[in-house]
């Protein structure tokens, strides 16, 4: 929990570093970037946002002229998980005058150092303020900005030291043609680039930490991102999807809707166990669980599939394994936390607030008719001469067939038919 009292803003200053890059693009992702934002702070209640010059300014709208302390929260839990944005500061907008920065300096900097005093144990206090003129017609420079407050703020607080590299308590303030903008908090952003800038993605989500962190990953990148989970019922309980959809609704608060897929893969685990080495199940499940989402990603207009897959993790992400799976489908596959730690996963679980969700144990698929001597290291003809005892074809219409695509928000369900024969189409983002 911050020690930042909570000020009466009235404006929020988002920033942003890779957008800058885009060229004559730039505007395209600094409209997905304002989209983005007024739907993660809905909560806030209307909002505008300005866009300049490298800044995205969010502002109230009639009849608030100031943001709540409800609402400064919400900033300070939500924009750290909102793709694209870098940082952002809760502050004050003003006219470009240095009469209006310092009036707003006197007046609340003195509730900002109280705050901080507050803290216990209270660490030693040590300021700095960060000048920006994008307006180089203003009368002093950024550094004779700094040193101006600087001498006020000594003269005031003797038991104030400046630390110009590792302050904890850092002014910032921002001098542009239009207004000027003053704020004592910064809040890191989760970089990258807005949703829905990136194309879009289907994500194979399981019920543990490593998919849905992987799910952010690509939003991150600018993806929108579609579901699909494999189940065994009525060997895995309805729970199991229940927790699924859960676990989508909660990403999707990162996006524009991404619907779930749910395909019961049972009929193609049985025919495997009946027909197939043992040591190989794993994989084969694997497999066909690639088959199939190829097949709904076409369906559902994404360009490649997503995993949580982590190098050596388990026996089915070994390198070996891993080609010997890749090679059932044509289609790209991203995996964005192949090299990761497990306590990355675990750290971007939380963050984003999969992890709890991701913990309550639900039987999935995966332990339907695990093998107790999986391969670890098997070759694609290997499992294809298994695969020969099989209709793989059949197979997997037969799990397409029993396919429901489930609106997390809504909980509505339908079978995955409906879209190919446009009954109840929605596109994907609406």
């Amino acid at each position: 929990m911050t020690w930042q009292p909570f000020l009466p803003y009235n404006a929020i200053l988002c920033r942003y570093n890779e957008i800058a890059t885009k060229g004559r693009n730039r505007t395209l992702f600094e409209s997905a970037l304002a989209d983005s934002l007024k739907r993660n702070l809905a909560n806030a209640g209307p909002i505008k946002v300005i866009n300049e010059h490298g800044r995205l300014f969010v502002i109230p709208t009639q009849p608030k002229e100031t943001f709540t302390p409800e609402d400064i929260q919400l900033f300070r839990d939500v924009i750290p998980t909102v793709p694209g944005i870098s940082s952002v500061s809760p502050g004050f907008m003003l006219q470009p005058t240095l009469e209006d920065i310092e009036n707003a300096f006197d007046k609340w900097f003195p509730t900002v150092m109280d705050a901080f005093r507050a803290q216990k144990p209270m660490p030693q206090p040590t300021y700095a303020m960060r000048a920006r003129r994008a307006n180089k017609q203003f009368h002093l420079t950024a550094e004779e900005i700094e040193k101006y407050f600087a001498g006020k703020v000594l003269a005031q607080n003797p038991d104030l030291k400046i630390d110009l590299k590792n302050a904890n308590l850092v002014v910032e303030v921002e001098i542009r043609f239009n207004r000027a903008f003053l704020s004592f908090e910064r809040i890191q952003g989760a970089g990258g680039l807005p949703a829905g800038s990136g194309g879009h993605v289907l994500a194979l989500l399981s019920g543990g930490i490593d998919s849905p962190a992987a799910c952010f990953l690509m939003m991150k990148r600018g993806c929108t991102v579609d579901f699909v989970t494999f189940h065994s019922e009525p060997y895995t309980p309805p729970e199991y999807i229940d927790k699924i959809v859960a676990i989508a609704r909660k990403l999707n608060t990162y996006q524009k809707r991404g619907r779930l897929a749910a395909v019961n893969l049972l009929d193609a685990q049985l025919e495997i166990r009946d027909k197939c080495k043992s040591k190989y199940r794993t994989v084969l499940y694997r497999r066909f669980m690639l088959r199939i989402a190829s097949q709904i990603a076409r369906i559902f207009g994404a360009k490649a599939l997503v995993t949580g897959d982590n190098l050596g993790q388990v026996a089915s992400q070994t390198l070996d394994n891993m080609a010997t799976i890749e090679d059932a489908s044509d289609m790209m596959i991203l995996r964005p936390l192949l090299t990761a730690d497990k306590l990355d996963a675990i750290a971007i679980a939380e963050k984003i607030g999969t992890f709890d969700l991701s913990s309550v144990h639900i039987p999935d698929s995966c332990t339907v008719f695990a093998p107790d001597d999986p391969a670890t290291s098997t070759r694609a003809y290997h499992v294809k001469n298994d695969e020969e005892n099989l209709n793989v074809e059949e197979l997997v219409q037969k799990c397409l067939k029993n396919t429901i695509v489930i609106n997390p928000k809504t909980d509505k369900r339908h079978p995955l038919e409906d879209l190919t024969t446009n009954k109840t189409f929605v596109p994907q983002g609406t």
